[in-house]
């Protein structure tokens, strides 16, 4: 698995199941482990469905050592690992202004990784996010990782076949 220099290529969407909490940080990790800097990654979904555990999976990958928290009420935590990575969580936010004074904007400077939980909280365009992870409950322990990403990066997942389960839209093809 070789790292990314870039993120280029069309937008494609991809999926893959998750039928466990160790196998949704397996896939942050992979996921994680392709990132360039200065990705910026908006983290979707329901409360509980895993995103700060997706997160810490990331987070591996991107050869962090210490404990990944969740920024819930704190907004944002930070870690060292190849890059600076910047993780908001904007649930609590009530105003935009208060994003700006976090500096959420300023950090999206293309060398860190900024990865931000309820990133769709945000209005549209006011962020450009380089990718999309939306996780989904299908069941207790089973989640489905959706990514809206970048070709170049949705072919490396793909590529990496995770543990024999192919990363894709379902039907074996990318989705433009």
């Amino acid at each position: 698995m070789e790292r990314l220099s870039r993120l280029d290529g069309r937008q494609t969407e991809l999926s893959v199941k998750s039928d466990s909490r160790a196998r949704t940080i397996d896939i942050g990790t992979i996921f994680g482990g392709f990132l360039p800097a200065g990705s910026v990654i908006s983290l979707e979904g329901g409360l509980g469905v895993g995103k700060t555990l997706f997160v810490s999976g990331i987070c591996a990958g991107l050869e962090v050592k210490e404990e990944v928290l969740s920024p819930t009420f704190i907004l944002l935590e930070e870690y060292n690992g190849l890059f600076p990575i910047l993780h908001f969580d904007l649930y609590r936010l009530e105003k935009l202004e208060e994003v700006y004074k976090l500096g959420l904007f300023d950090l999206a400077d293309g060398r860190n990784i900024i990865l931000v939980e309820w990133g769709d909280r945000l209005p549209e365009g006011v962020l450009k996010y380089d990718i999309h992870v939306d996780i989904q409950i299908v069941s207790n322990s089973e989640r489905i990782i959706n990514f809206k990403a970048p070709k170049n990066l949705a072919v490396a997942l793909t590529e990496e076949n995770i543990e024999g389960n192919t990363l894709n839209n379902g039907s074996g093809q990318f989705s433009s």
